[in-house]
């Protein structure tokens, strides 16, 4: 599972940095789920999810089907011939040549939508527009760093950046909440 926006870990301290490292979480400021190990720390106004620590590889398929939920799959053409792929799997889109391409690791696949399309089939699915020529998968970012003239630039899991421009900015900083 990758980086969620949805939970709120509610553990002892001895046993919250270990479940957090083994879920691969975030604790968001809002958020959905309460993830605990102790019923006295349920919220009443949340979908909460009680475990044992021993359970923790059957949470993390849970949270996993939480996160991905019904997985949209982008038509995408490279030197191989046609794929379908999982819009998880892919860092980011961009346009080049008029043409948009899916970043999937290393790998390139040219798009037959245009990028405005693409951002309307996966707006529910952790993808944000971050430039004119861009849309990034939150869960693929590494690091954020902090550009010049109020830009920041994105340094993906697959070690490529992609920066988000300063009209984009804001929206980008609200999605993730920082």
């Amino acid at each position: 599972m990758e980086v969620s926006f949805m939970f709120k870990l509610k553990a002892p301290r001895q046993q919250r940095s270990r479940i957090r490292e083994k879920l691969k979480i975030v604790d968001a400021t809002k958020y959905e789920y309460v993830l605990t190990t102790d019923k006295d720390l349920t919220e009443s106004d949340k979908i909460n999810i009680v475990f044992n620590e021993e359970d923790l590889p059957r949470i993390t398929k849970i949270l996993d089907a939480i996160v991905k939920g019904d997985d949209v799959y982008i038509s995408g053409v490279n030197e191989h011939g046609q794929k379908h792929i999982e819009a998880r799997r892919i860092h980011y889109f961009t346009v080049e040549d008029d043409e948009v391409i899916a970043i999937v690791g290393k790998v390139r696949f040219t798009v037959k939508h245009k990028l405005y399309e693409v951002e309307e089939m996966l707006k529910e699915k952790y993808f944000i527009r971050v430039s004119k020529y861009a849309l990034v998968n939150i869960n693929k970012i590494d690091y954020i760093q902090p550009a010049l003239n109020s830009k920041l630039l994105l340094q993906m899991k697959n070690g490529e950046e992609v920066e988000v421009n300063r009209r984009y900015y804001k929206a980008f900083k609200k999605t993730l909440q920082i």
